[in-house]
């Protein structure tokens, strides 16, 4: 084989090596592309719902009233409901890239089986959650000391209803979603204090964490 041969050889040795690296780096390419992609979606396609627990539930005083019959009827009798209360909600933003931020006011409902006796603000539209964070929002409400009347029927639990909205940044702009959640808590009775009014029932918390849904 003269030395022609020889430099044929090594020519089409030399190529096939550059087609075999070419092949080579077009599929590690395409692998580092999906990869990429799917991490891309994972972290900004699919925004995570932030979700809600309260981690303190203390009640200086929930006290059920009753008013005795209104109008010469044990049927309409008025109960009120007299209470000193304060929660703290935390609000926890499970994405890892995505920060929340608060489109509308966070309002917390409070119910007493399954009638409304308060609305207190949690946080005004704006308030930022960092992403993989969590914000402690501490809400305090006071009623009258007679208390106030229960509003709707009755039946339920007593819980506390957040409502509000919630978007993502910064692939969501201009979306938002409602954040809703629910979050019941057990209480017990107790023996009433010596200066409270007749007929009236002292409640005490069960629980001091409760899991919001």
């Amino acid at each position: 084989m003269g030395d022609g041969d020889h430099g044929r050889c090594r020519a089409c040795c030399l190529c096939c090596c550059i087609c075999c690296a070419k092949a080579i780096f077009n599929w590690y390419s395409f692998l580092v592309g999906v990869a990429l992609t799917a991490v891309l979606v994972a972290a900004f396609g699919v925004a995570l719902p932030v979700r809600a627990a309260v981690t303190d539930a203390s009640l200086a005083r929930l006290d059920l009233i009753d008013g005795g019959p209104r109008n010469g009827t044990a049927a309409a009798a008025a109960v009120s409901l007299a209470y000193n209360l304060s929660l703290t909600v935390v609000l926890r933003n499970r994405n890892w890239a995505m920060r929340a931020e608060l489109a509308a006011p966070l309002d917390a409902e409070l119910r007493f089986a399954g009638r409304r006796f308060g609305v207190a603000r949690l946080a005004d539209a704006g308030r930022r959650i960092a992403p993989r964070r969590a914000e402690e929002l501490r809400v305090v409400a006071v009623s009258p000391p007679r208390g106030v009347a229960l509003i709707g029927r009755g039946g339920g639990a007593r819980e506390g209803a957040l409502r509000g909205g919630v978007r993502f940044r910064p692939v969501h702009v201009g979306r938002s979603r409602r954040l809703e959640a629910t979050c019941p808590v057990r209480v017990l009775m107790a023996p009433a204090p010596p200066t409270a009014p007749p007929g009236t029932a002292h409640l005490m918390v069960s629980d001091k964490i409760v899991t919001c849904y």
